[in-house]
């Protein structure tokens, strides 16, 4: 009778956890069963749900996963593990579900998988499933919904998160073969930050090992990273805040420019623009004023114009720009404007791609 090389493997699994109480080294299992990733996960899951002799009472499962440092361990925890009441775990659902939903655009990406993960080990968290597992987590998505800003996919740069999710927790420096937006190719030897995730792309804040020089790097320009085995010292609070290298809605910022730029806009005097105005925190010196007429003043103060302009742009003739004042860059002239009218971002009103500049006094 020939053996399903699944059950096999499940039953090797089985053994290893009964005999050893330390369990079985995730990476060591995996290269023992010549399994990946995925398959390791799918196998860990079947066990959780159907194997009930390492079930707990309530249902359930005693088969966990420990991480210790930079390893992880399958093996058999207490049998006096926290149950999630039916009365929590709908919170702990809506949560989850939004994260989930934000976080779109970090699936097929370690990360999303790990937020999967989360899910499916709460499940096994629950006394009473047949609401909770039979209905909520069916619905959840639709109960609870997030309505998504268009990201790019990046799940085909999954390795390469992965590199630099571990370079992060662990300190370790990386070697990034980066293809930066002017069509050159650079190897860079780098310190790892902060992750950022903004606009549904993926950015690296990072810094040079020698003079300490910080840069902003977009993930999708990433060929290939490796992790070092060389580690380095993260950066004091004093030294270094994250914070100060991100100019809220506008994007990321290297090392940080001296120049400031203020900028004051007058936008229409329209309820409904006022209030998406309003509403949202733009940039975190922002300041609004309401003028005699019904127009609304907005000041900010940024580092760079680079994603302000197109920004403004798409507010059209309803806004205008007191400053800065001077030669309006090129992408922001009438010449430039598309022939058919584009999309307010606040509205779904058509208008035309035109603004109106205050000259200087």
């Amino acid at each position: 009778m020939v053996r399903s090389p699944i059950s096999l493997n499940l039953a090797r699994i089985v053994y290893r956890l009964l005999t050893s109480h330390r369990g079985w080294r995730v990476r060591d299992l995996m290269g023992q069963l010549g399994i990946a990733e995925r398959t390791y996960r799918k196998y860990r899951l079947v066990l959780q749900e159907e194997f009930e002799p390492l079930q707990n009472s309530d249902g359930t499962s005693r088969i966990c996963e420990i991480g210790q440092g930079e390893e992880r361990w399958l093996r058999i925890g207490s049998s006096e593990e926290r149950a999630v009441t039916q009365t929590d775990f709908p919170l702990l659902v809506a949560a989850v579900s939004f994260a989930r939903q934000a976080l779109s655009p970090l699936n097929g990406t370690p990360i999303g998988r790990a937020l999967d993960d989360l899910v499916a080990e709460y499940k096994h968290h629950v006394k009473d499933r047949q609401f909770i597992v039979g209905h909520l987590l069916r619905n959840a998505d639709r109960c609870f919904r997030l309505v998504p800003e268009p990201c790019e996919d990046n799940s085909r740069k999954s390795e390469i998160v992965d590199v630099l999710v571990k370079a992060l927790v662990f300190h370790h420096r990386v070697d990034l073969d980066y293809h930066s937006s002017q069509d050159r190719s650079r190897r860079l030897v780098l310190e790892p930050l902060t992750l950022v995730l903004q606009h549904g792309t993926i950015h690296l804040l990072a810094r040079t090992p020698d003079d300490h020089s910080l840069g902003a790097y977009s993930v999708s320009l990433v060929q290939r990273a490796a992790l070092r085995s060389d580690r380095f010292d993260y950066p004091p609070l004093s030294v270094y805040q994250p914070d100060h290298h991100i100019e809220g809605f506008f994007g990321l910022l290297g090392d940080t420019p001296p120049r400031v730029t203020p900028v004051v806009l007058v936008f229409l005097a329209d309820d409904r623009l006022k209030r998406y105005l309003l509403g949202r925190c733009w940039h975190p010196t922002q300041r609004f004023e309401e003028l005699p007429d019904g127009r609304l003043r907005m000041s900010f103060q940024v580092r760079t114009m680079a994603s302000v302009w197109p920004w403004i742009r798409s507010f059209g003739t309803d806004v205008e720009v007191i400053r800065p004042s001077g030669p309006v860059p090129r992408s922001m002239t009438e010449d430039d404007s598309p022939a058919k009218p584009r999309e307010k971002r606040w509205s779904p009103v058509a208008f035309s791609s035109r603004i109106r500049v205050k000259a200087r006094p």
